[in-house]
C-alpha cells in the first residue's frame, strides 16, 4: 500500500493487521481519488476521516493539495499505525484523534469547524453508523456547501435516509458499496 499521487506519491503505508480494519483496497483508493478528481479541487480544503484505519485516504488527500486534516480513529492500534504512516509529513497539516467517532462530530461542532471532504468508512457490521451521521449532518453545520462525502459500504444504502446530501456516483463492487454525495447550497 502506498500514496497514488501527488507530493507523498510513492511513500509506502502500514496497516493494521487484524479484524479491526479493512484497509481501503489500492484499487477502490484509485477509483475513490478518480471520482473525486471531477468533483473536488483538494487546494486549501479541510478533511476528516472518521474511522481513520491506517490513515491512507488522510494521506492521499494531504499528498493531492488538502489543507488540513483531521483522522480519527476509536482503536489504539490503529492510532499508532497512522501515526507511523504520517511519519515525515508536516505535523501541522493535520489532527490525530483516538476518540469515538460520534464525539468528534460533536466536539468539531462545538468548535465551529467545518470541512469539505469526509471520509466515512465504518466498520461495516454496524450499519447504524451510516445513517446516524447522515442524520447529524442534517442538523448540524460540519459539511460546508458543495461539500463531499465519500463512504463505503458492504450492503447498498438506503438513499431515502440520507435527504441533505446529493448522491453525484454509487459504484458496486463484489463486496462493497462506493458513494459520493455532496451538500449542495441551499440559498
Amino acid at each position: 500500500m502506498q500514496v497514488i499521487s501527488g507530493k507523498y506519491r510513492g511513500k509506502k503505508l502500514q496497516a493494521l493487521v487484524g479484524s479491526n480494519t479493512r484497509p481501503t483496497t489500492q484499487r477502490v483508493k484509485e477509483d475513490i481519488f478518480n471520482i473525486l478528481n471531477n468533483y473536488f479541487l483538494y487546494e486549501g480544503k479541510i478533511s476528516l476521516d472518521l474511522f481513520g484505519g491506517s490513515g491512507a485516504l488522510s494521506l492521499e488527500g494531504l499528498s493531492r493539495g488538502i489543507k488540513l486534516a483531521y483522522v480519527n480513529d476509536h482503536h489504539k492500534l490503529a492510532i499508532k499505525v497512522i501515526e507511523q504512516n504520517f511519519n515525515n509529513v508536516d505535523s501541522s497539516t493535520y489532527h490525530i484523534y483516538n476518540w469515538d467517532y460520534f464525539q468528534l462530530l460533536k466536539y468539531l461542532t462545538v468548535q465551529n469547524i467545518t470541512v469539505d471532504l469526509i471520509y466515512l468508512d465504518p466498520p461495516f457490521a454496524q450499519l447504524q453508523y451510516y445513517y446516524d451521521f447522515f442524520n447529524y449532518l442534517q442538523t448540524n453545520k460540519l459539511l460546508n456547501d458543495y461539500g463531499i462525502v465519500i463512504t463505503e459500504s458492504e450492503k447498498p444504502l438506503e438513499l431515502e435516509k440520507i435527504s441533505e446530501l446529493v448522491l453525484l456516483k454509487h459504484k458496486a463492487y463484489k463486496t462493497k458499496h462506493l458513494y459520493l454525495f455532496r451538500r449542495e447550497d441551499k440559498e
